[in-house]
Protein backbone atom coordinates (compact mmCIF):
# COMPACT_ATOMS: atom_id res chain seq x y z
CA UNK A 1 0.00 0.00 0.00
CA UNK A 2 1.50 3.30 -0.97
CA UNK A 3 1.16 6.54 0.99
CA UNK A 4 -1.47 8.04 -1.33
CA UNK A 5 -3.84 5.15 -0.72
CA UNK A 6 -3.27 5.35 3.03
CA UNK A 7 -4.03 9.09 3.10
CA UNK A 8 -7.13 8.56 0.96
CA UNK A 9 -8.32 5.82 3.32
CA UNK A 10 -7.79 8.07 6.35
CA UNK A 11 -9.68 10.91 4.63
CA UNK A 12 -12.60 8.60 3.85
CA UNK A 13 -12.70 7.31 7.43
CA UNK A 14 -12.64 10.85 8.79
CA UNK A 15 -15.34 11.88 6.33
CA UNK A 16 -17.60 8.99 7.34
CA UNK A 17 -16.98 9.72 11.03
CA UNK A 18 -17.75 13.46 10.95
CA UNK A 19 -20.00 13.64 7.95
CA UNK A 20 -17.96 16.36 6.23
CA UNK A 21 -15.01 16.27 3.95
CA UNK A 22 -11.93 18.36 4.67
CA UNK A 23 -9.10 17.98 2.15
CA UNK A 24 -5.56 19.24 2.02
CA UNK A 25 -3.81 21.43 4.56
CA UNK A 26 -7.03 22.36 6.36
CA UNK A 27 -7.78 18.67 6.90
CA UNK A 28 -4.34 18.04 8.35
CA UNK A 29 -4.67 21.01 10.73
CA UNK A 30 -8.15 19.95 11.90
CA UNK A 31 -6.96 16.36 12.35
CA UNK A 32 -3.96 17.46 14.41
CA UNK A 33 -6.14 19.66 16.60
CA UNK A 34 -8.56 16.80 17.27
CA UNK A 35 -5.68 14.42 17.96
CA UNK A 36 -4.03 16.93 20.33
CA UNK A 37 -7.29 17.43 22.23
CA UNK A 38 -7.67 13.68 22.56
CA UNK A 39 -4.13 13.35 23.98
CA UNK A 40 -4.77 16.23 26.37
CA UNK A 41 -7.98 14.61 27.67
CA UNK A 42 -6.23 11.28 28.19
CA UNK A 43 -3.37 12.95 30.05
CA UNK A 44 -5.80 15.01 32.17
CA UNK A 45 -7.75 11.86 33.12
CA UNK A 46 -4.58 10.17 34.43
CA UNK A 47 -3.84 13.02 36.87
CA UNK A 48 -6.93 12.29 38.97
CA UNK A 49 -5.78 10.80 42.28
CA UNK A 50 -7.76 7.67 43.05
CA UNK A 51 -5.67 6.39 45.93
CA UNK A 52 -7.22 5.61 49.27
CA UNK A 53 -6.03 8.00 51.94
CA UNK A 54 -7.18 6.87 55.37
CA UNK A 55 -7.16 9.45 58.13
CA UNK A 56 -8.05 8.36 61.65
CA UNK A 57 -9.35 11.87 62.32
CA UNK A 58 -12.18 11.33 59.83
CA UNK A 59 -13.69 8.41 61.73
CA UNK A 60 -16.27 10.63 63.39
CA UNK A 61 -17.90 11.05 59.98
CA UNK A 62 -18.43 7.27 59.79
CA UNK A 63 -20.06 6.99 63.21
CA UNK A 64 -18.68 6.00 66.57
CA UNK A 65 -14.88 6.22 66.20
CA UNK A 66 -14.30 3.40 68.67
CA UNK A 67 -16.54 1.01 66.75
CA UNK A 68 -15.05 2.16 63.46
CA UNK A 69 -11.53 1.41 64.74
CA UNK A 70 -12.61 -2.01 66.00
CA UNK A 71 -14.17 -2.82 62.63
CA UNK A 72 -11.09 -1.53 60.84
CA UNK A 73 -8.88 -3.74 63.01
CA UNK A 74 -11.09 -6.74 62.18
CA UNK A 75 -10.70 -6.03 58.46
CA UNK A 76 -6.95 -5.55 58.76
CA UNK A 77 -6.61 -8.89 60.53
CA UNK A 78 -8.45 -10.59 57.68
CA UNK A 79 -6.08 -8.92 55.21
CA UNK A 80 -3.05 -10.19 57.20
CA UNK A 81 -2.07 -6.63 58.20
CA UNK A 82 -1.43 -7.59 61.82
CA UNK A 83 0.78 -4.62 62.77
CA UNK A 84 -1.75 -2.08 61.50
CA UNK A 85 -4.52 -3.94 63.36
CA UNK A 86 -2.43 -3.78 66.56
CA UNK A 87 -2.04 -0.03 66.09
CA UNK A 88 -5.81 0.38 65.71
CA UNK A 89 -6.55 -1.70 68.79
CA UNK A 90 -3.91 0.14 70.84
CA UNK A 91 -5.54 3.41 69.86
CA UNK A 92 -8.95 2.07 70.92
CA UNK A 93 -7.62 0.75 74.24
CA UNK A 94 -6.32 4.21 75.07
CA UNK A 95 -9.93 5.43 75.19
CA UNK A 96 -11.40 5.72 78.67
CA UNK A 97 -15.08 5.23 77.92
CA UNK A 98 -15.07 1.69 76.48
CA UNK A 99 -18.12 -0.46 77.08
CA UNK A 100 -17.84 -4.05 78.24
CA UNK A 101 -18.97 -5.24 74.80
CA UNK A 102 -16.19 -3.24 73.13
CA UNK A 103 -13.62 -4.65 75.56
CA UNK A 104 -14.82 -8.18 74.71
CA UNK A 105 -14.50 -7.46 70.97
CA UNK A 106 -10.95 -6.19 71.50
CA UNK A 107 -9.98 -9.34 73.39
CA UNK A 108 -11.47 -11.54 70.66
CA UNK A 109 -9.56 -9.61 67.99
CA UNK A 110 -6.32 -9.91 69.98
CA UNK A 111 -6.88 -13.67 70.10
CA UNK A 112 -7.34 -13.75 66.33
CA UNK A 113 -4.14 -11.78 65.88
CA UNK A 114 -2.21 -14.28 68.00
CA UNK A 115 -3.67 -17.14 65.93
CA UNK A 116 -2.64 -15.44 62.68
CA UNK A 117 0.86 -14.70 63.99
CA UNK A 118 1.35 -18.28 65.24
CA UNK A 119 0.18 -19.77 61.98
Amino acid sequence: MNIDQLIKKIELSFESLLGLSIHGLLGIIVGLIIFSLLLFLIKYERKIDRSFNFQADNLSEVGNPIEANINLARSLIEMQEIQKAKDCLNQVEAEKDLTEEQRNKIEILKGRMKEKEDG
